[in-house]
Formats: C-alpha cells, structure tokens, sequence
C-alpha cells in the first residue's frame, strides 16, 4: 500500500477526495481491514459527528467504550452476543480512525487524546481474554452465571487499567514509541499483511461470524473448534513476538 494511496469509494466527490488527503495519511501501522474497509466510511462519520460538534476526545471515549463492550459480549457466549460483539469491536473500531481524523480536521490534538488511544490499546487486552472465557463457558468448562461472568470481566478489566493507566500516561508524556519490529515483518508483503489482519482482532470478529453461520447450518461445533484455534495460535504469535523483539536489543 502506497503512501500517495487514498482510501475511497467510487461516489466520493472531489471535496471528499481532497478532504482524504488532508485527514487520513497512511501509516504502515494500518491493517487491511481499516484501511480498506472501514477508512471508506470513516471519512463521512468525521464529517457527521463535526457537524455535531462532537470533540476528538468524546469519539476516543465512546471508542474505549465499544471495544471493551465487545469483550463483554463475547463472555456471554451465545450466538446473539457474538453477533454483538463483532458489531461492537467494529464500532469501536471505526470510532477510532474518526478521532484522528477529527482532531486533524479541527486542529485539536491534544495530549489527552493520545493517552485515551493508549488506553484503546490496552482494552484489546481484555477482550482477548474474554475468548478464552467464551471458550470455557461454550464447553461446560465454566458453568457460571452470566452475573458472574459479568464480575469477572470486570475484574480483567480492573487489573488490565492497573497496570497499564500509568503506563499509558508515561508513554503520553514521554512519547517513545518505536517501530514494532513485527510491524516491519508485516509491511513487507500482501500476503504477511493479510495473514496479520487474519490472526488479528479485526479478523477474530469477521471469522467468528462466518463460524457462527457454519454452525447454524451444519450443526458442528465451529464456534467452540475457531476459538481454540485462535488461543492456541495467539499463544504462539506471543512467543514468536517476544523472540522478536527480544533479538532486536542485540543488534
């Protein structure tokens, strides 16, 4: 993907089009399914929540708020809450390219701002956790209430923020990202980019759709069968990620 590639649809107008190249720049941090997909649409909910005078850090809260409602969903474990969760986490999702793209347009970046982005980050933990609860409870493994499933997602999140709350705000002040070594083994090709968006969050909840579907019309336990393959694949991109990043203090 080209730095001068625009993300667009066909009916875009020229206004749109040049709107584009002033508020979405691309970043090799962006997968195929924000840039492809939800970029597209992303543009014209800029558009709308501005018109309504939406702030960028109001659109980064309601997007913390929706990816961590999709782990509460998932926990639920049933066909409608996974239905809800991939709506929920894409919401999410799209909220999160609208702050940037919001901020740009108004000129109102802020240190807040980027410190809620931090903590956007820190609610994918949470949710991943919350499939291997989906897992347990779809095969018996964790027969509690749905209160009690609603506790412990809770509690995941409550450990999850006190940890990385002030880790978040270190990183706000100090701002010493640097390039994720796995990131430049995903830009190097379509395919490695493909196969990140697959194994990743985005491509959990696209999947898990399609699973839901074969199971309603096969009867076979393809929910239960994807997300022990997901943990089980997430584990080893863990490892494989930390040998990683690990080696590149060597060189």
């Amino acid at each position: 993907m080209s730095s001068e590639k625009l993300s667009t649809f066909f009916f875009d107008s020229k206004e749109i089009i040049e709107l584009r190249r002033q508020v979405q720049p691309y970043s090799p941090k962006e997968d195929l399914w924000s840039w492809y997909v939800l970029r597209r649409i992303s543009i014209y909910i800029t558009l709308l929540l501005n018109r309504l005078k939406f702030s960028p850090n109001t659109v980064s809260w309601l997007s913390l708020f929706f990816v961590l409602l999709s782990g509460l969903c998932m926990v639920l474990a049933t066909p409608v809450s996974f239905m809800l969760a991939f709506l929920s986490y894409n919401i999410g999702y799209l909220l999160d390219c609208v702050d940037g793209e919001l901020a740009r347009m108004t000129n109102r970046t802020s240190k807040l701002g980027y410190f809620i982005d931090m903590l956007i980050r820190a609610a994918t933990l949470p949710v991943f956790i919350s499939f291997v609860v989906a897992y347990l409870v779809l095969t018996d493994y964790l027969p509690i209430p749905n209160w009690g499933l609603l506790l412990l997602y809770f509690t995941v999140i409550s450990i999850v923020m006190s940890l990385l709350l002030p880790l978040s705000y270190d990183l706000t002040h100090t701002k010493m990202e640097q390039e994720d070594p796995v990131q430049k083994i995903r830009n190097k090709s379509i395919l490695f980019e493909f196969t990140g968006f697959i194994l990743g969050l985005p491509g959990f909840f696209v999947t898990i759709l399609l699973a839901l579907l074969l199971s309603y019309l096969t009867g076979y336990l393809f929910v239960e069968y994807y997300l022990l393959f997901f943990i089980a694949v997430l584990i080893l991109k863990v490892l494989l990620r930390f040998v990683i990043t690990v080696k590149t203090f060597s060189k």
